[in-house]
């Protein structure tokens, strides 16, 4: 387990990445800055941008620099692309899947991904769907599957609404549709705090156009970076590769420390309290 013992007290770190469409390539550069100076990550939970993040690097495990070149190479016409091709039932699939980018290999590789068998020392994986039977979300994750296979359940959380049907699922025992998580719990940070997954202390990449920042407590930091030239559906010539460099630059010097704080507040109490006292 990666989870810490900090001077009796256990820190287990959750990232939660928000929906935000194709704006969800800056979770890339988050996830790239965090891992970059040395900060483990027990918990990812995701919605819809966020769930294909998060699942790719944690239970397809895809290494960063992947889906940074993923990135750069996307551009918003593959989605379209794609929806058309779901849309036909895939019946041009020989001709319309060479305009769809690194979809289809990708979601070959999600195929044979599951919640139980994550990478990159991940503890847990969440993903959140929204119900179009009650209008509620559901969650899944490690441990609490359902029983559902995890490829459906991360196409079900993209699925944005018109471009791509929703995709049936069974959940406490009863048959549902599920469709795109950000329409119920966009940024799903009671999820990942709920007992049965237990982050203790939280990072949110919000990559949402609209939405404002919440206050939080002392436990939680919320990251919203600033991406002008990146919209939900659509993104600039280059790709999304500005929209992950916008990522990284919102790791900032502030976001660390306070970080480093949760992993080193609680060593410098118990080295404090192990210093003998003369009577």
């Amino acid at each position: 387990m990666t989870i810490m013992e900090r001077g009796g007290e256990r820190i287990r770190l959750g990232v939660v990445l928000s929906a935000g469409g194709l704006r969800g390539a800056a979770h890339v550069g988050v996830l790239r800055q965090l891992i970059r100076h040395g900060i483990p990550i027990d918990v990812i939970v995701g919605v819809s941008a966020g769930a294909v993040v998060a699942a790719y690097y944690a239970a397809v495990g895809l290494d960063l620099d992947e889906l940074v070149a993923d990135a750069e190479r996307f551009r918003g016409r593959h989605l379209l692309t794609y929806s058309l091709n779901v849309h036909l039932d895939y019946r041009f699939d020989r001709t319309l899947g060479r305009w769809c980018g690194v979809i289809p290999d990708r979601l070959r590789q999600l195929e044979t991904a599951r919640f139980d068998r994550l990478h990159h020392r991940v503890q847990c994986l969440g993903i959140a769907c929204h119900d179009l039977d009650t209008g509620e979300p559901r969650y899944f994750w490690t441990g609490c599957d359902q029983g559902a296979d995890l490829h459906a359940i991360v196409r079900a959380s993209a699925s944005i609404p018109h471009l791509f049907p929703a995709i049936p699922a069974v959940h406490d025992q009863r048959p549902c549709r599920l469709t795109d998580g950000g329409i119920s719990d966009p940024v799903p940070l009671a999820f990942i705090r709920h007992p049965s997954i237990g982050a203790t202390h939280v990072v949110v990449s919000d990559c949402r156009w609209l939405g404002s920042t919440p206050a939080t407590d002392d436990d939680t930091v919320w990251i919203r970076p600033r991406m002008a030239s990146t919209g939900t559906l659509w993104s600039p010539r280059q790709g999304l590769l500005m929209a992950v460099r916008n990522g990284e630059a919102a790791v900032d010097e502030d976001v660390l420390a306070r970080i480093g704080r949760w992993l080193n507040q609680s060593t410098v109490v118990s080295r404090q309290s192990s210093v003998p006292h003369g009577d």
